[in-house]
């Protein structure tokens, strides 16, 4: 079982990670770490903490630690290579440019005096001994160039040219692209001590003749592998017998193989395990008998002697991995790779078990230890749990503890002992799996019902919002009627909502009725289903609990919304404050008038049988009440509310022009009297269709009486040439304020009707007396400025109260609503 300890995050570059030069260096207690970023970090493993950081002039490409650990070679970015020599007590043999103390913490900038080799073209470097080998990129080739190297102290610490190795290449060197990989390899010899041996590989004697020639393994040269981008990976001995001499590839140097996949790495394996070196870093100079060449994307390629000793060639296989490999690290048996998802451990098989198994495709054995996301890797111990230090791609150092022994263990095979409790627990990771799959499958259902039905929401949202001015793709009727109920008589709306389009509102959409009465009413009633060409009806009291009082006209506001709060309903878990977001969309507007809402007697009867009183009672009411009147002069409902005492004959009248309403009513096809058409279209709602009904009587919903006569009457002192043929509204009550009401209310309707019907080209507007229509419109602005006068004196002395100026305000009243003026 793997187990990963998380010991400190750093901080990566902006880019990230996944597109840096991330390395890790493990040596005694302590770690090396660089991110990709201009800082080499330092961390204790006793102490768990980060110790030092160096801040160098660019990002870092590249570290390389000596064998001493008391030299640190750092290549930044497009500015060179940069060397840290440290004495016996770990202090700095140069001091930095700035050095400061953080929480137990040391920052130290590393400046130009630090610099060992500041070449801007360098990518790449490796260190041998007292030689350093440097790889720089230029226009069309790579240039591999081996120098001899002092301590930074020494006046000199690059001495002159050593050999130079040029291979042509056609693949530039950007910041982000991978760059070439460097190793050395060395015969191995079997009294060596690791002191004496600075390279990172070393070969048995077969492997090694093999791969480089029998003259390399003469002169005991170690040798320099490159891997290019570009996928070449090749080899040059460092001692030569013409060190003094240029090279070039045609020389001394060969393409050893061509993996045409930017090369990872380059390593050496011992396929024969054994007892006391299975798991043995590379560094401990074993003999290693395989050597691996690692590519981005997934190819692996092993070089052995094979099965025949006596074969001039080396034997190649290659295998495959997932894709891409973003680093490695070498044990002495395997080799461990990571890809984005895991952490594989690999093994190259034997050959005769190879041979044995017949495959027609070779393939590796792996090990998965399901460790994601690893950008750099490191050994640090050969236990049989084999420890590596790795850091994340989010900049997390982590301590991975890998159970090697125990997984092979299990990749042999089970034992009859512990057979039956795998098959459990197999069996109980499949229930668990399968759980888990089932509970995610009922979510993502939820999800694609939840986003199907917002689809729709929206769809019919947009149908809503475009279709206000055209073809209303939802509509609401309002129809007012009256009912009786506990021996009182209720005015009730009732909304029919119908739904034209082609979607289907269902549960959360909600009708929305908001009534402007005083005060403000509204109701909500939820939409369940309406399907396409469906009506529902919704009744609601248009007046709530006060019963008798009513201002008219009433404006009903209907809209539809839509709550989203069901859609939040998993988010609501990880908040603290409730959802109350939705939709709301108007749908359509009424307005109720007072000719909506009247009761008629069952049988018609003239207005003369109402009653009268005396005029001086009628106007001392309206004096006392006058007070509390609004801005338009009408009475207080102080004396709306008299009673039937007060009875006297109040009329008001509306003349509108008969060729007009004849036009606009289509009168000449329904076939009745055009007075009688007029009456049932002001009264569509409450009065039954019947043949020439010219009369109506019956009383307002405050319980008023009152009468409507429609009647012709031609206008004569209008036109010059005669009369003009006119429909005159007779409004009479008993009650100023039911007149008021209802002569707003019909003047209302008229002015609407005008307005939908405008006149055409065809119809011949009556030669007017321009004289006579002025003078009219003059007596009437007379009027009004004399009522405005009587209203400011009533403000300042109410000692004006009297019969004659009460009178005189009635006449003015009477004047200004009968006769009205003539629609035209």
């Amino acid at each position: 079982m793997s187990q990963v300890e998380h010991l400190v995050t750093l901080q990566g570059p902006n880019g990230g990670l996944s597109k840096s030069k991330a390395q890790i260096i493990y040596r005694n207690t302590d770690v090396y770490i660089c991110n990709g970023s201009r800082f080499v970090y330092v961390y204790s493993m006793e102490k768990k903490q980060v110790m030092t950081t160096y801040h160098f002039p660019s990002d870092v490409w590249h570290i390389q630690l000596s064998a001493g650990s008391q030299q640190l070679y750092v290549l930044c970015a497009r500015n060179g290579l940069y060397l840290l020599e440290w004495d016996e007590r770990r202090r700095l043999l140069l001091d930095p440019s700035s050095a400061v103390s953080r929480g137990g913490m040391t920052i130290c900038h590393i400046g130009s005096n630090f610099g060992l080799l500041l070449d801007p073209s360098l990518c790449s470097f490796t260190v041998v001994n007292e030689l350093l080998v440097v790889v720089s990129a230029q226009q069309d080739k790579w240039k591999i160039t081996v120098l001899r190297k002092e301590s930074i102290n020494h006046e000199n610490p690059i001495t002159s040219v050593s050999k130079d190795v040029k291979f042509s290449h056609g693949y530039g060197i950007n910041s982000g692209d991978p760059h070439p990989v460097l190793i050395s390899v060395s015969l191995w010899k079997e009294k060596a001590i690791s002191s004496d041996v600075p390279c990172n590989l070393a070969l048995e004697a077969a492997l090694f003749t093999k791969l480089f020639g029998i003259d390399a393994a003469m002169l005991d040269s170690p040798m320099i592998l490159c891997g290019f981008p570009d996928g070449q990976v090749v080899s040059f001995p460092l001692n030569s017998a013409a060190l003094h001499q240029p090279c070039t590839a045609q020389g001394s140097a060969k393409l050893l193989y061509h993996l045409e996949q930017p090369v990872v790495s380059i390593g050496a394996i011992r396929m024969v395990p054994s007892d006391l070196a299975s798991e043995q870093p590379p560094m401990e100079n074993k003999a290693c008998d395989c050597l691996l060449l690692v590519g981005q994307k997934g190819l692996i390629v092993s070089m052995t002697c094979g099965e025949n000793p006596d074969a001039v060639s080396c034997t190649y296989k290659d295998y495959r991995l997932p894709a891409p490999v973003t680093c490695t690290s070498y044990s002495m048996s395997g080799v461990f790779c990571c890809t984005s998802s895991d952490l594989l451990y690999v093994t190259i098989p034997h050959l005769e078990k190879e041979a044995a198994s017949n495959m027609a495709q070779a393939t590796v054995s792996s090990l998965h230890h399901n460790i994601p996301m690893i950008a750099a890797l490191s050994h640090v111990s050969s236990l049989d749990d084999t420890q590596l230090v790795a850091l994340s791609k989010r900049g997390h150092l982590m301590l991975c503890k890998l159970n090697q022994k125990g997984s092979k263990d299990e990749q042999r095979g089970w034992s009859s002992v512990n057979a039956g409790q795998k098959i459990k627990e197999l069996l109980s990771g499949i229930g668990s799996v399968s759980e888990r799959f089932s509970a995610l499958k009922i979510l993502s259902d939820e999800k694609s019902k939840s986003l199907t039905k917002l689809n729709q929401v929206m769809s019919l949202s947009q149908a809503l919002l475009s279709g206000q001015r055209t073809t209303r793709p939802v509509t609401c009727d309002i129809r007012v009627s009256w009912t009786q109920m506990l021996q009182k008589s209720y005015m009730t709306a009732c909304c029919s909502l119908e739904n034209k389009s082609d979607f289907v509102l269902e549960h959360g959409w909600t009708l929305c009725v908001l009534i402007s009465t005083d005060p403000i009413t509204s109701y909500s009633f939820p939409v369940l289903l309406l399907k396409p060409g469906e009506t529902k009806e919704f009744a609601f009291p248009l007046n709530g609990e006060d019963s008798d009082r009513f201002d008219f006209p009433i404006r009903i506001c209907c809209s539809l919304s839509y709550s989203l709060k069901g859609f939040a309903n998993p988010l609501q878990r990880h908040t603290s404050s409730s959802y109350k977001h939705g939709i709301c969309i108007p749908v359509q507007e009424h307005v109720i008038d007072i000719l909506h809402c009247l009761r008629l007697n069952p049988v018609a009867a003239h207005c003369s049988g109402l009653s009268h009183t005396s005029l001086k009672d009628t106007v001392q009411a309206i004096w006392k009440s006058s007070s509390g009147s609004d801005q338009q002069g009408a009475p207080s409902t102080a004396f709306f509310n008299q009673g039937p005492s007060y009875t006297i004959h109040f009329k008001a009248s509306v003349r509108v022009s008969a060729m007009i309403l004849a036009r606009a009513l289509k009168n000449e096809k329904s076939g009745r009297s055009l007075c009688s058409v007029v009456l049932h279209w002001l009264l569509s709602e409450v009065l039954v269709k019947e043949l020439d009904v010219h009369e109506v009587r019956g009383v307002t919903p405050d319980g008023k009486e009152f009468c409507l006569q429609v009647q012709e009457e031609p206008v004569s002192d209008l036109s010059s040439e005669g009369s003009i043929p006119a429909v005159e509204v007779q409004i009479l009550s008993s009650h100023l304020h039911v007149v008021a009401s209802l002569h707003l209310a019909v003047i209302s309707r008229f002015k609407l009707l005008l307005q939908q019907h405008e006149p055409n080209n065809e119809c011949q507007s009556p030669d007017l007396d321009l004289g006579k229509v002025q003078q009219l419109f003059s007596a009437r602005e007379r009027l009004l400025k004399e009522v405005k006068n009587l209203r400011e004196r009533l403000g300042v002395d109410e000692d004006i109260i009297s019969s004659a100026a009460a009178q005189r305000l009635l006449h003015i009243y009477r004047d200004l609503r009968d006769p009205g003026l003539l629609f035209i």
